[in-house]
């Protein structure tokens, strides 16, 4: 219902606009025509518009703001942004902690030897040295 008032109150605006602006020009053709008394009655004229969408102002003024839903889409609006950036925190963070557990497991659980570099070639076989110590 406040919507439609607001919307009533905006058209009575209009049509009061759109009457003034005939009579600015109305105005002109008097102020050419040099005709002061004719001026007069404009301006009073024009002095009540004023006055009639002065008064249409303060009402869609009060409607709006007893239906302001302006703070409502700021505060929502605020929210959403300070839930972005903590999930984006929370995100690096998460990513941080992987890799730290990852670092952990492959210090606690090295990786074993390369099968080529091993000290035996065979268990049933003595390793030998390259130099022979008996020489």
């Amino acid at each position: 219902m406040t919507q439609q008032s607001i919307k009533t109150i905006l058209s009575q605006q209009i049509k009061l606009h759109k009457s003034l602006l005939e009579l600015a020009k109305r105005k002109t053709v008097v102020i050419k025509e040099n005709d002061l008394e004719s001026l007069n009655q404009l301006i009073k004229d024009e002095q009540k518009h004023i006055q009639a969408i002065g008064a249409l102002e303060t009402k869609r003024q009060q409607l709006n703001t007893e239906e302001d839903v302006q703070q409502e889409k700021d505060e929502l609006l605020q929210v959403i942004i300070d839930l972005k950036t903590i999930n984006e925190l929370n995100q690096d963070l998460l990513t941080q902690s992987m890799q730290f557990v990852s670092l952990n497991l492959d210090l606690l659980m090295p990786q074993p030897d390369s099968i080529n570099y091993s000290k035996k070639d065979n268990e049933d076989e003595p390793v030998r040295s390259m130099f022979d110590s008996q020489a």
